[in-house]
């Protein structure tokens, strides 16, 4: 059904999205994913999963949802399913998205999460919620930082910045973080997706300013 849905997805993805993806490092072969891995998105719409969704097209990425996908109607849980969704229980605060989370990367999965916990069309990046650290931590896994700028639409074209990954356990070798510890990490992704933010913001400014420039001069 996955397969399915990619085959048929694939073009009005293309024509909707028309994705463009840069790199921290400037190389797409030096950001291959090999493994389980988490990947920490900015959150504008809900069109936002299939930019990763197809961009790592021959893995299945799991994706961190909240709970109501699954209770709305059938067809969204439905969907969810279909490309692997975790449900989050927000009114009950469980934490059980965290455990399925932490197996599935153990296993050499792709998990996505959204921080923010909820749409963000102002374009900023708001608060993150901690709960991804612990995810990474008790994987032993690499967090992905994938950043969006949300310009989607038929005469749009959406970008993303890939960041290098970051290994957690680098910076807190404790296998038991204190609050304090967890706050300084949840602030350190935080602090990365910002400046990934300003560096996409940057290079789709100069391409705006590149293709104005190339049209004035065809115009001439």
């Amino acid at each position: 059904m996955r397969l399915i849905v990619l085959v048929t997805g694939f073009i009005p993805y293309l024509l909707v999205y028309k994705p463009r993806i840069y790199y921290e490092e400037g190389n797409k072969r030096s950001n291959r994913l090999k493994g389980g891995a988490l990947i920490v998105s900015n959150h504008y719409l809900f069109m936002d999963y299939p930019m990763t969704m197809f961009h790592w097209f021959g893995r299945r990425v799991h994706c961190v949802m909240l709970e109501y996908v699954f209770e709305f109607s059938w067809f969204l849980k439905l969907s969810a399913e279909i490309i692997g969704g975790i449900s989050a229980d927000r009114e009950s605060k469980g934490m059980s998205f965290i455990d399925k989370s932490e197996k599935l990367i153990k296993k050499g999965r792709l998990v996505q999460i959204y921080p923010e916990a909820h749409n963000t069309p102002d374009g900023k990046i708001h608060d993150f919620k901690p709960s991804y650290v612990l995810i990474a931590l008790r994987a032993g896994a690499p967090i992905v930082p994938f950043i969006i700028d949300g310009n989607y639409g038929v005469f749009k074209r959406a970008h993303a910045i890939i960041g290098k990954p970051i290994m957690l356990s680098d910076f807190c070798p404790s296998p038991d973080p204190t609050r304090e510890e967890i706050e300084d990490l949840n602030r350190m992704v935080r602090e990365k997706a910002i400046e990934l933010k300003e560096t996409l913001d940057a290079k789709t400014k100069k391409r705006s300013r590149q293709r104005s420039f190339e049209h004035n001069l065809r115009k001439e």
